[in-house]
């Protein structure tokens, strides 16, 4: 916080402003009291306001005292230090600071006795805001002193004092406002409508909701981000006002603070509302989209917006808000007063630092003025509308609203902050009707990756962007230092865990599951599209391959009868004296015991023949039939196999080359992995839209192409204690190389002394001494600093060519960690987005915005390595298993996942996660109602100690759990059971105290009775029957 610097003009002139319309009350207090306790998080008030509005940042546990002639201000000591330039600004509201210490002590107690006599001294009515009541452990201390002579004083609500002083706005506040409202204005026309229009066109089944969140992440997409840095100076500092809102189906709820509704999206009348900010500043804009729009809803449309224009000319200095709503509502009794009962209770509401100032609202019976610089969300509904004409309940009842954030001038109309769509050829789309010309024509669809949003916010309020993955160092004296930093982490761990909850129960309300596997049906295959087209010779009643086709005729009561070869399950031959036989098992439901034989027909009253045998007694003509049958099914299944591999691979746009001039280039780089056999060199070329290798060849080379819309992440590894210098290249869809398909593509260039002959391959005549050594060192370090240097400028030149819709991410070396992702122990290192291992193939990349959750297995006393599983917010994907992580290293990885926002949990044991996520794919919202992840959390850094949180009600069944000990026991479990055989051996014998004699003579009886080779079986005992099962 002491990099924090004030702008003590702005300061004292507003503070200024304050105390001059406090004085210009009539009958005003004789003393202003503004405390603040703890920050909250996305909680902004009219006391945060203050904060914000004087310092430009939030200052928790102080108290502003303003009187007469100075302000008091009680702090603690690092926030009086950055203050304390207040006091030295020219033209300077006289300031007094008084430092109190971070945590209640009696030192305090002067501190809050002199603020106390100030009160007194200044008179007896004190200025609060009534609607507040902060809270913290310096709060406490100050009531308890300011209790004793809390009767002496009289408290006068100063909330709308504040309201009226911050609505009028600077004209850097009103560029901030502008700023909110066009990154809103933004979003709404250049993403909603095109996703709302792809979501109908494609009958996607989404909820409103979903397409609520699918919105609130593309502020976080590279597509919006760039557009926005066109017309936003700081695009880091936009962040969401509330959660967007998006509403159909019949279901309205037009207040500010609507949430989305977990309903299916309805094409009928929609209703999306996007609350921004901007350095805090906030900004309102909310549309109406109507689809397939009857006339008269069309004509009340028309008329609700002609009644917004009206009222953005009515916004004028002077003008008391409640007039303005009275004219609105006077122009809808003139005009249709058929909707007068259907108009909203107000016109709008002055917006600043609080979103909704709910002193300033347009509304009847206000007689608050509108005054030069307020920013004011001009704002019409109209609720409980209804179409008669149509058939579809949900589309029945309709409602209308349209909202702009507005700026009211000095002289002549208001002017609008932001433009947005709102004519009825924007907002109105048809898809019912084919012969009618579309209405509207919305953009074309952007594709764009919607990650995760990132979480902005901070001490200060102000939204800080991670830019770097590097941890703050810590040293080991500071046990206090250590603890305090434990603690934050467990109450953000809890913080994390809980917003998972609520996410989860978002997503997945109203959702069905599923068990994670698609049904199966039975397919349907046509072998021949007439009967003449079947092979002649099947017409002599013989078998026939016919391969063309993929399809066996078989003679069936004399017909030619053909089956697909996918029809046919297996073939088997089998000779019996003078016979050959030759049985085909076909493919019908209900016949295997395995999943994948588990298909089902649509249609219940069908027969299904599972199995056909032929008789004959030519063996080589029978054996020819079965090895065409079985090299057919082979084949088959082999197309099948690649047609799998290549279900996911996408069609990538042509590479547009660079014309008349040479490409950027890296020359003398290898590919990894290989598109051929042997390695060769060869150059990587920048163009147009993408990136070129010519992989060299003997065939003469074959090109490479990727293109920038198709790369997800681009990493650049230094060589620095690496043997390699690399670019790599995260794929958003796989690409064919060769035969094989690939995810991630590297180029390289090796940095060891070997691929630097500079002696001609000569013996030296001298020895090799020191001198020439350290010689080498240096010309070695020197070569290493040329080559990082020469990658990293290709990095950063594909990025620019990119035009930024590609980031450049480099890997963190000294918070790396160990593990096996794979097959081997690796070094895995966080990047700014990703957790990767580029130096050795297999590669590593694993996106921290497609995380749910991280889970540390065998975190226990006494165990050298722990496990990570990473559990994806698409469940449908299997957690990824990070093995054999080092325990020292266990702090240092929950302060990284801490830093990243990731929600981690710890366990003492291995969980069948194969299991977990079928039960939570079963049941989503079931999942997340019984608890969701908290039976994770029971003994992780999240359960704080001696607090009771509610337990998860998620539980395996004990079949589950039986065969969740079953895969345990592979790795660990023999031991065990020797263990507790020899206890309880133990236990049986031990008691009698026998000699050495004895012991022998039990033994021998013993072997006596142990069965010999020959001697028929016996039954094991008891025990061991039961652990067998």
């Amino acid at each position: 916080m002491s990099d924090k610097k004030l702008d003590a003009p702005a300061f004292h002139r507003r503070a200024k402003r304050l105390m001059d319309a406090w004085k210009a009350e009539s009958d005003g207090p004789d003393s202003l009291l503004v405390i603040h306790g703890k920050t909250a998080p996305d909680v902004y008030n009219k006391t945060i306001a203050i904060h914000l509005w004087l310092f430009g940042y939030e200052f928790s546990d102080t108290i502003l005292l303003f009187t007469k002639d100075k302000i008091h201000i009680t702090t603690q000591r690092k926030k009086a230090k950055i203050l304390q330039p207040l006091q030295d600004a020219e033209n300077a509201v006289p300031l007094e600071i008084t430092v109190i210490s971070k945590d209640p002590a009696p030192e305090n107690q002067q501190a809050y006795e002199k603020a106390l006599a100030t009160l007194k001294a200044s008179g007896p009515a004190v200025g609060t805001i009534a609607s507040e009541e902060p809270s913290s452990k310096i709060v406490a201390e100050w009531n308890t002193v300011y209790s004793g002579s809390q009767s002496e004083f009289t408290s006068r609500d100063i909330g709308p004092l504040v309201s009226d002083t911050l609505a009028v706005k600077e004209e850097s506040e009103i560029k901030h406002t502008k700023a909110a409202a066009t990154a809103g204005a933004l979003l709404m026309q250049d993403y909603f409508v095109d996703e709302m229009a792809k979501i109908f066109d494609e009958e996607e089944k989404v909820t409103n909701r979903m397409l609520a969140e699918r919105v609130e992440g593309a502020l976080a997409s590279k597509a919006i981000e760039k557009r926005l840095k066109a017309k936003v100076p700081d695009v880091d500092m936009i962040e969401w006002g509330s959660l967007p809102s998006v509403q159909s189906g019949g279901k309205y709820s037009l207040a500010l603070d609507a949430q989305s509704s977990t309903d299916a999206l309805h094409a009928g009348t929609v209703v999306c509302s996007l609350n921004m900010r901007y350095f805090m500043y906030s900004a309102s804009v909310s549309r109406t989209f109507m689809i397939d729009p009857t006339p008269e809803q069309e004509k009340n449309y028309a008329f609700l917006m002609e009644l917004q224009r009206l009222l953005v000319t009515w916004l004028q200095p002077g003008e008391a808000m409640g007039d303005v709503y009275e004219r609105a509502a006077a122009h809808v009794r003139e005009h249709r007063p058929d909707l007068i009962d259907n108009f909203g209770a107000d016109c709008g509401f002055v917006t600043g630092f609080e979103l909704n100032d709910s002193v300033n609202v347009l509304a009847a019976g206000n007689k608050r003025t509108l005054a030069a610089g307020m920013a004011v969300v001009a704002r019409v509904q109209l609720e409980g509308l209804t179409n008669a004409k149509v058939t579809d309940t949900r589309a029945r009842t309709y409602a209308y609203q349209l909202a702009d954030t507005v700026v009211v001038g000095a002289e002549g109309a208001a002017t609008v902050a932001a433009s947005c769509i709102k004519k009825p050829n924007d907002v109105s789309f048809f898809f019912n009707d084919d012969d009618e010309p579309a209405k509207a024509e919305p953009a074309r669809a952007k594709t764009s990756s919607a990650g995760s949003a990132k979480a902005r916010g901070g001490a200060a309020r102000a939204p800080t962007t991670r830019t770097s993955a590097i941890l703050p160092s810590k040293f080991r004296s500071d046990e206090r230092e250590d603890e305090s930093s434990a603690r934050q982490r467990r109450e953000h761990q809890k913080e994390l865990l809980s917003r998972l909850q609520a996410d989860g129960q978002r997503r997945f309300a109203g959702e069905a599951g599923t068990d994670g596997e698609e049904a199966r049906t039975v397919r349907r295959f046509e072998s021949y599209k007439r009967e003449t087209a079947i092979p002649r010779e099947a017409r002599s009643g013989r078998i026939i391959v016919d391969e063309r086709a993929d399809t066996v005729v078989l003679p069936i009561y004399g017909m030619a009868v053909p089956f697909h070869i996918s029809t046919i399950k297996s073939a088997s031959k089998s000779d019996e004296g003078e016979y050959v036989y030759l049985r085909l098992n076909l493919v019908s439901p209900g016949q295997g015991v395995g999943k994948k034989d588990a298909a089902q027909d649509d249609n219940g009253g069908a027969s299904f023949v599972r199995s056909l045998t032929f008789r004959s007694t030519d063996v080589a003509r029978m054996a020819e039939i079965h090895h065409g049958i079985t090299g057919l099914k082979r084949d088959q299944a082999k197309r099948e196999a690649e047609k799998a591999q290549l279900a996911d691979i996408v069609e990538q746009d042509r590479l547009v080359q660079v014309a008349g001039q040479r490409p950027q280039r890296l020359g003398d780089v290898f590919m990894r992995p290989l598109a051929e056999g042997k390695r060769f060199p060869a150059a990587l070329e920048i163009h147009g839209n993408g990136l070129r290798y010519m992989a060299a060849g003997r065939s003469g080379g074959t090109p490479v192409d990727i293109l920038f819309n198709n790369i997800r992440h681009l990493f650049f590894q230094p060589c620095d204690k690496e043997l390699l210098v690399l670019i790599h290249v995260n794929l958003r869809n796989p690409i064919i190389l060769g035969k094989k398909k690939i995810q991630d593509i590297q180029f390289y260039r090796e940095a060891s002394d070997a691929a630097f002959d500079e002696t001609g391959n000569r013996r030296r005549r001298i020895r090799y001494g020191d001198e020439d050594e350290i010689e080498a060192e240096q010309e070695e370090l020197r070569r290493r600093r040329q080559l990082n240097k020469e990658f990293e400028d290709f990095a950063t030149r594909i990025v620019d060519a990119s035009n930024h819709d590609v980031e450049l991410d480099k890997p963190f070396r000294n918070i790396a960690f160990t593990g096996v992702p794979a097959r081997a122990n690796v070094l895995l290192q966080p990047t700014v987005e990703c957790l990767v291992h580029l130096s050795d193939a297999p590669f590593f990349v694993l996106t921290v915005a497609d995380v749910e959750l991280v889970h540390l297995e065998r975190v226990q006393f006494g165990l050298k390595n722990f496990d990570m599983v990473f559990v994806f917010r698409d469940f449908k994907r299997t957690p990824v298993h990070v093995n054999t992580v080092p325990m020292k290293q266990l702090d240092d990885i929950k302060e990284w996942l801490d830093s990243v926002n990731l929600a981690f949990t710890e366990g003492p044991v291995n969980l069948n996660w194969s299991q977990i996520m079928k039960t939570v794919n079963k049941d989503p919202a079931g999942f997340y109602e019984d608890g969701g992840w908290a039976f994770l959390a029971l003994d992780s850094d999240a359960e704080d100690d001696g607090s009771e949180e509610e337990e998860s009600e998620f539980s395996m069944s004990e079949d589950e759990l039986a065969e969740s000990e079953s895969e345990e026991s592979d790795d660990g479990s023999v031991a065990g059971t020797e263990s507790d055989e020899s206890e309880g051996d133990y236990d049986d014998e031990s008691e009698s105290g026998e000699d050495w004699d004895e012991l022998e003579a039990k033994a021998k009886a013993y072997d006596d009775k142990r069965p010999r080779a020959g001697d028929p079986p016996v039954e094991s005992a008891p025990a061991k029957r039961a652990r067998k099962r």
